[in-house]
């Protein structure tokens, strides 16, 4: 009988520390299969799995108008600032919408570098963005100012480094980036930049677009569900920055999309 019960506990102990070794590998294999998938995105700049806040600081001064007529603000300085960041998965919890967003970060192009924000998955997303962005920045002590918030990500095209991320711009600075003469001449801190500045273009458009259709249907009495890919949010943002070294934009390395979007 004492033969038969070591014979029966050698036979599972043996099937269970065979358990343990296949589960063990199978777990040491996987962990290195997703440590060579996350460096192979450090290696290409990809890190969409990444949300940032950056608050867009403009400057701007009065000019002549052209022909005599009436004086314009034009742009001058574009100066980005970091508001923090975290992992797409805290930012958005639901895990569906997660993926619907990261799905989204792929189908952008450096003629179109605004996350699709259409939808009813958009309308949440931006909803989730909102309370990601106000859990972050809405205690300062600073005066308070409308802010257009958008997500955007910048393809390989533009920027080695490709996170998500959720713009911060005052409405009335934003607006100034649609007349592309104006906003092609705006000094930057980075050479890069350049990138973001086209962006802000291609948002202007559209924001200055979508608020004419949601007046125009709030007007006739209809209902604008689902009409805003970015939201307007009353923000207390520090705008004081240091005086670092402004260049102006090398557009040359931009050449082709400029010749893409009509600009050059």
């Amino acid at each position: 009988m004492f033969a038969e019960i070591l014979r029966e506990v050698g036979g599972r102990g043996f099937g269970v520390m065979f358990g343990l070794l296949i589960g063990g590998t199978s777990t040491w294999l996987l962990a290195r299969l997703r440590r060579r998938r996350e460096r192979q995105s450090i290696l290409q700049g990809d890190a969409r799995d990444t949300v940032v806040i950056s608050q867009h600081i403009v400057t701007t001064e009065t000019v002549p108008g052209i022909g005599g007529g009436p004086p314009q603000v034009v742009p001058t300085t574009l100066r980005i600032r970091s508001l923090g960041q975290s992992q797409l998965d805290r930012v958005v919890p639901n895990g569906y919408l997660a993926s619907i967003l990261l799905d989204r970060t792929f189908q952008v192009t450096p003629k179109s570098t605004l996350i699709s924000m259409e939808g009813a998955e958009g309308s949440y997303l931006l909803e989730t963005l909102t309370n990601f962005v106000c859990d972050r920045v809405g205690n300062g002590a600073f005066n308070h100012d409308l802010y257009v918030m958008a997500p955007c990500c910048e393809p390989a095209d533009f920027a080695h480094h490709q996170p998500m991320t959720i713009i911060l711009i005052k409405v009335r600075d934003l607006l100034l980036f649609a007349d592309w003469p104006a906003c092609r001449d705006v000094k930057v801190e980075h050479s890069s930049d350049g990138a973001r500045i086209l962006t802000l273009r291609e948002l202007a458009h559209r924001f200055r677009q979508e608020q004419a259709k949601i007046a125009e249907l709030r007007k006739a009495g209809q209902r604008t569900r689902y009409i805003e890919t970015s939201y307007v949010l009353d923000l207390a943002l520090d705008n004081r920055t240091a005086e670092i070294p402004i260049k102006t934009v090398p557009w040359g390395r931009f050449e082709e999309v400029l010749s893409d979007l009509n600009l050059e």
